[in-house]
């Protein structure tokens, strides 16, 4: 019985971590698209919102993801990418910040101001079905890390903190032709908590929508 449990270990080491990847591993692949990054404006002074119209400043995001907990309708979403933030200077903001006392300026009207960052996130991801067109619905928060920025003529960036932390809304679809996915369409919304910068007089938050392609592996 001894020997016929031995000759059967090298058969349950090799066959178990299958099944067991097979279980946690749903799969993993590359994803990548546009955002359009925006920043949220505050006057410390006052408590108030900026009401200058802002334009979105359209940049793209790539990464790679894994996905673990392979069960019907429930997994999880580890992510890493590189996207791009930052802001784009209407006319009417230049205006704003020439009225107010203290106000940097956010430089000349037209101007696009680039972030670069690489985002960690960890999603939690729940399907409505196996097979098909199948649609998700996504949430989880998120780690940026500053990794470089574009000229910047107000001198704003400068002030820039290195990370921003914040949370990642998702929702698309996949095509699951049998049993594993191999493309999905997603868009996502990405606001933050912290500041990513802090004047003396202005207080400024990153937000980015996205829409993504995702090819798996």
């Amino acid at each position: 019985m001894i020997m016929k449990g031995y000759r059967l270990l090298p058969l349950i080491v090799a066959v178990v971590p299958s099944i067991c990847a097979a279980q946690f591993v749903r799969g993993w692949g590359v994803d990548g698209g546009v955002s359009g990054a925006y920043q949220l404006l505050s006057i410390t002074q006052t408590g108030l919102a900026s009401s200058a119209p802002r334009a979105a400043r359209m940049g793209f995001t790539a990464g790679i993801f894994v996905e673990f907990l392979n069960i019907p309708g429930l997994s999880f979403v580890a992510e890493a990418a590189y996207t791009q933030k930052g802001r784009k200077v209407t006319a009417e903001e230049v205006a704003a910040s020439a009225a107010e006392t203290g106000y940097l300026s956010p430089g000349p009207a037209g101007a696009s101001l680039r972030m670069d960052y690489v985002r960690l996130a960890m999603l939690v991801k729940v399907r409505a079905w196996r097979y098909g067109f199948v649609p998700y619905a996504a949430l989880g928060p998120r780690f940026d890390f500053l990794v470089g920025k574009a000229d910047d003529p107000g001198g704003l960036f400068r002030l820039a903190r290195k990370t921003d932390v914040g949370v990642s809304v998702a929702a698309g679809i996949e095509i699951i032709p049998r049993r594993n996915p191999v493309l999905s369409l997603e868009a996502r919304w990405s606001p933050a908590f912290t500041r990513v910068l802090s004047p003396p007089t202005l207080t400024v938050r990153n937000q980015t929508i996205e829409a993504l392609l995702a090819l798996w592996l």
